[in-house]
């Protein structure tokens, strides 16, 4: 495989830790290797999952380690478990927990481990209300030694079943730390879209979360915001949709360059957008998005995204550069079209790129591939 202009010159498909019918892969970097984090069945008939984790160093993945296992999951393609890396190696976990019968009651669970994933201990819930209702789509970020930042969408405010329509409040964007116990937890937007998914990055030493933001006129554009400031569009798509589309944003940053990743509906079609250092470009007309985005230097960028292709989905690739060019994108895999085959992930590392996404062979389960630059 050949990537613009990166001068990638060696592509293997790396075996990889996970069983079969895992879904849901997530990747965080980690110096000069990454963590990914995903579920798959224990025990299907008694519906038990486990939340599982495996570190990726010298080109190779280590073995799966188990956070939990329990029958009290809330699997979902789109709300998926995260992991987060204190300054001094702590690994925190999230995750969707069922709290009650209703469709969407689920609070977010956390577990850290102090050994590197060896063991792990549960810490209660990270938002801090009783609510029965939705709590998810976390991003996590080191802040301090040993702790690190989350933020997440909190329903502590809605009533009712807020994706059928009924009912009334508005889903929040909240934030917290969390180090040897959970903090209380910050309002920092008090209406967002419903369940897409946020993303989050340190800038200037300060982190900040990326989600789409929803006006009283039902415009959901992409905004972000640090804590102690206000929320900022990131550009006026003006996209005005009744409900949740599902599609969050994506953002990375690397030594003062910052990146981020969208899709929209506004206009005349659906489309993924990325704004590389001020620049605006679209790269695709995609009907799907689901994207995520990482800095490779001051000048590139890649972003992933899915693609529509008959019955099936492409897992896409490009290179996005910041005089605002973009590289004939690769087809990197072929995945379902349905919404089980989530959210294509990609993180940088040694000197290549490490990408994830949930096979359409279900044996294999998540595959893997890592792309190493000469």
């Amino acid at each position: 495989m050949f990537i613009s202009t990166l001068i990638i010159v060696l592509s293997f498909s790396s075996t990889h830790p996970t069983g079969i019918d895992a879904i849901a892969p997530n990747l965080v970097e980690a110096d000069d290797s990454a963590w990914m984090t995903w579920i798959e069945p224990v025990n299907k008939e008694k519906n038990i999952i486990a939340l599982k984790c495996a570190k990726f160093e010298d080109g190779e993945w280590g073995d799966a380690k188990l956070v939990v296992q329990g029958n009290n999951f809330f699997a979902n393609w789109a709300d998926f478990p995260e992991l987060g890396i204190a300054k001094d190696g702590t690994l925190f976990a999230t995750w969707p927990q069922q709290s009650g019968p209703g469709v969407y009651a689920y609070d977010i669970a956390v577990a850290r481990s102090d050994d590197a994933g060896d063991t792990w201990t549960l810490m209660g819930t990270l938002n801090d209300d009783r609510v029965l209702g939705e709590h998810g789509f976390v991003s996590l970020v080191p802040e301090g030694d040993d702790s690190v930042r989350a933020f997440w969408l909190d329903g502590r405010a809605m009533t009712g079943d807020g994706h059928s329509g009924e009912g009334g409040g508005n889903m929040q964007l909240r934030t917290t730390i969390i180090n040897d116990k959970v903090q209380k937890s910050e309002l920092l937007d008090d209406r967002v879209c419903e369940c897409c998914g946020t993303d989050a990055v340190i800038v200037d030493g300060k982190p900040y979360v990326i989600y789409r933001d929803r006006s009283e006129t039902e415009v959901r554009d992409i905004a972000w915001i640090t804590p102690g400031a206000s929320s900022n569009i990131i550009h006026d798509d003006n996209w005005k949709i009744a409900g949740c589309p599902v599609n969050g944003p994506s953002i990375d940053a690397r030594d003062g360059t910052q990146v981020m990743a969208w899709y929209t509906g506004a206009g005349d079609s659906a489309s993924v957008y990325v704004s590389f250092s001020g620049k605006t470009m679209k790269i695709s007309d995609s009907i799907m998005g689901r994207v995520d985005v990482v800095v490779v230097d001051k000048e590139s960028a890649l972003a992933t995204w899915l693609e529509p292709n008959g019955g099936t989905a492409s897992v896409m690739l490009a290179v996005v550069r910041s005089d605002g060019t973009v590289a004939e994108a690769d087809v990197i895999a072929q995945v379902s079209a349905s919404r089980s085959s989530g959210f294509p992930r990609i993180a940088t590392i040694d000197g290549g790129v490490l990408l994830a996404w949930t096979s359409q062979d279900r044996d294999k389960g998540i595959e893997t591939k890592y792309v190493q630059e000469d």
